[in-house]
């Protein structure tokens, strides 16, 4: 019987020095190595609407296995990102998958549903494996490697290398420096660690390069991209006397500037440039009534925000979907922050 080993770690708060990393996870990622260095047929899968952790993690592994001689599926509910498409193997992500495959392995995945349409031949595998990061994760594969505390997944796979008895590389460490870099804001966010700068270091020895990485990523801004961002930063409002900062884009947003659901990322970071702000809101909302609300905090934990709503994520960077037309889903969203900027009251 395989035993699942959730972690109970809390995220680090900004006095305290996190992850607790392959010391403290010893044991489950000895189990996770095994279970790999024995299978023959595995997948990699990442969740909908993938950003750079999720790519960057997931091919880092998937070179690391393919290095190993395994048969290696790598996919993802949606296409990889224009940004991240220099990424090293990133013509080998799917969408689909037709045949289960003996091992499953969900990277920075907080959530099956998060699968999207590659959530049933996931779990009809034999066994399925989560590496995560987020704090809302309750686990619920076969094993589990669950660290809220680690600043990106990337860095849990990058825990994993020595265990598998596979060498870094120029390949495998630009994927992953990709996600812990975009996971950090390029080690601007409170997630930033002595552990992950460790990390980052080594995968530079190795052959990342952090500049081209950083151009890359965020260096260059398309036309579609830049003419949302001004059209999110055009429709700005504030509540609770300015604590709350909060923008929102329209299916006639993206028409208007010619822009994809991938343009939009970066948008909410530039909110919370704004002075005052301690909770800021990203609404996405389309034409089938749903919003996407992406949420950003310097202080109160919006992944229990947005878990109220079925979503999650970290206690400062967090997300859900959630039905109804905008006005109402503003007003809930709001609410809820208010309440919990107040105390709960």
């Amino acid at each position: 019987m395989i035993i699942a080993l959730i972690s109970s770690s809390p995220f680090p708060s900004p006095g305290r020095r996190g992850p607790r990393g392959e010391a403290e996870y010893t044991g489950i990622i000895a189990q996770i190595a095994e279970c790999l260095r024995a299978a023959d047929n595995l997948a990699i899968l990442s969740h909908q609407q993938p950003d750079g952790d999720a790519i960057g993690s997931s091919l880092g592994l998937w070179w690391a296995l393919t290095k190993m001689g395994k048969q290696v599926q790598v996919a993802c509910p949606d296409p990889v990102p224009h940004k991240y498409q220099f990424l090293p193997g990133a013509e080998k992500v799917v969408t689909e998958l037709h045949q289960a495959p003996q091992v499953a392995v969900a990277v920075d995945t907080d959530g099956w549903a998060r699968l999207g349409q590659l959530q049933p031949v996931v779990q009809r595998a034999k066994i399925t494996i989560l590496i995560d990061h987020h704090s809302t994760n309750s686990g619920g594969a076969d094993l589990d490697y669950v660290d809220p505390s680690a600043a990106a997944a990337a860095v849990q796979v990058y825990y994993l290398l020595g265990p598998l008895g596979v060498e870094l590389d120029a390949q495998i460490a630009t994927c992953l420096y990709c996600g812990l870099a975009t996971d950090t804001g390029f080690f601007t966010f409170q997630n930033t660690s002595a552990p992950a700068l460790q990390v980052a270091a080594e995968l530079v020895r190795a052959g990342a390069d952090p500049y081209q990485i950083a151009q890359r990523v965020s260096g260059q801004l398309s036309i579609p991209a830049a003419i949302l961002r001004g059209q999110a930063l055009a429709s700005i409002r504030t509540a609770a006397g300015g604590r709350i900062v909060y923008a929102t884009l329209r299916p006639r947003d993206f028409a208007a500037a010619g822009a994809r659901p991938e343009d939009t990322e970066g948008v909410i970071d530039v909110l919370k440039s704004v002075a005052g702000a301690e909770v800021v809101i990203l609404f996405k909302a389309d034409n089938h009534r749903h919003c996407q609300v992406s949420l950003r905090s310097r202080g109160i934990d919006v992944a229990s925000i947005a878990a109220q709503f079925g979503g999650g994520g970290h206690p400062v960077a967090a997300g859900l979907q959630m039905p109804g037309p905008l006005p109402m889903v503003t007003v809930k969203i709001i609410k809820a922050i208010e309440q919990a900027l107040n105390g709960g009251a």
